[in-house]
């Protein structure tokens, strides 16, 4: 619109959308004409500019762009073979190579149709209500609120579960949920409830900052929200697949400050995970004495879906088959630690949820979180 009004002057052309200079003579016209056509293009002019008013008015503001300015060199190119998968399976000793270090983007619209479908997710329709009444915050010092203490389990707890291979004497499975928040959270939520177990969530900074009111919700329906970076950049944070201490550390700094921004200042994660796993990178020890340092204990697993493999499930059948292969491998443990993923495109992590819990159930595992 703005061109067009700009090429008003009568020696100007407009091509291609941009106002060139008409370097010709013009030709002689007669005066009563000329000023005709100023009349014209004034009127022109006027509705060209009302319209643009109008529209300006009505325009829809588009949705954030997701910028991740923590000054790190771009991630490999894909294909590339020094990025392992999301996360490893328990039962490999190789890490399975993927060519994305980074989730999908949770503003980023399911590949669906409009028309809502079981197991589909769009920001229209994961995006909470408004509260009406003051979201419940953490306990002081705790990621999960004071009802949850009933089941809560210390992230330090765990940690030496896991390493040691060891675990309680009754059995606790801990489903848990990385690279959140997405647009499939609110429908996890969804059905975690109806299934009546708690869950932990394993959120990404720069995704929290985009969906605080989804992460506030995992919170108030007494989950826990540990944290899973702020970037989750493999270059960054593994340059040369070794770990980076300043930046792990850094990153985890910014992570943090957005959690306690979206969950309160009470908020403390205690528990973090590696992207990638703690069990796919090599110089991680000072990083592991940083994190200590700030309270926080890293958290693998020993069970999994397989939903971050290179060919994930495809059906629950086949997400089953993954837990009870890799339960099994790591020795039926008495602390069930489950990998899941929480992204748009694991419908069937959702699809498979009810046959997950079923499972433990059968083996009479209660649920926990870890806190």
């Amino acid at each position: 619109m703005a061109n067009l009004v700009g090429c008003a002057r009568e020696h100007d052309v407009l091509q291609d959308g941009c106002t060139v200079r008409n370097d010709r003579a013009a030709p002689e016209v007669d005066v009563a004409t000329v000023r005709q056509s100023h009349v014209v293009l004034a009127r022109r002019a006027a509705l060209v500019l009302g319209a643009s008013a109008l529209l300006g008015a009505c325009a829809i503001e588009p949705p954030p762009k997701d910028a991740v300015p923590y000054g790190s060199s771009p991630a490999p190119a894909s294909g590339s073979s020094s990025s392992p998968s999301s996360e490893t399976r328990a039962s490999s000793s190789t890490p399975e190579m993927s060519t994305n270090s980074s989730p999908p983007d949770p503003t980023e619209p399911a590949s669906t149709a409009p028309t809502e479908q079981p197991g589909t997710a769009s920001p229209a329709t994961t995006t909470p209500e408004p509260a009406t009444e003051p979201v419940p915050s953490p306990a002081p010092g705790a990621n999960h609120i004071a009802a949850a203490n009933a089941y809560a389990v210390p992230a330090a707890t765990v940690h030496t579960w896991l390493t040691t291979r060891t675990g309680p004497a009754k059995k606790t499975a801990f489903l848990t949920f990385d690279d959140g928040p997405s647009n499939l959270t609110m429908q996890i939520l969804d059905s975690l409830k109806v299934l009546g177990v708690p869950a932990t969530f394993f959120v990404i900074g720069r995704y929290l900052e985009l969906n605080p009111a989804i992460t506030q919700r995992v919170i108030a329906e007494g989950h826990a929200v540990c944290l899973h970076s702020y970037s989750h950049d493999y270059a960054y944070l593994y340059p040369g697949r070794v770990g980076n201490t300043v930046n792990i550390a850094t990153d985890y700094d910014r992570a943090l400050a957005v959690a306690k921004r979206a969950l309160g200042p009470a908020y403390a994660p205690n528990g973090y995970r590696y992207p990638g796993g703690h069990m796919s990178w090599t110089g991680l020890a000072d990083a592991d004495v940083a994190l200590a340092q700030r309270g926080v204990s890293w958290i693998d697993w020993n069970c999994m879906s397989g939903d971050a493999d290179k060919r994930p499930p495809a059906n629950p059948d086949q997400a089953v088959a993954a837990l009870t292969s890799t339960f099994t491998a790591a020795g039926s443990p008495s602390a069930a630690v489950m990998l899941n993923h929480d992204s748009h495109d694991k419908q069937v992590t959702l699809a498979s949820l009810p046959r997950y819990v079923q499972f433990f159930r059968d083996r009479g595992y209660g649920f926990g979180v870890i806190g």
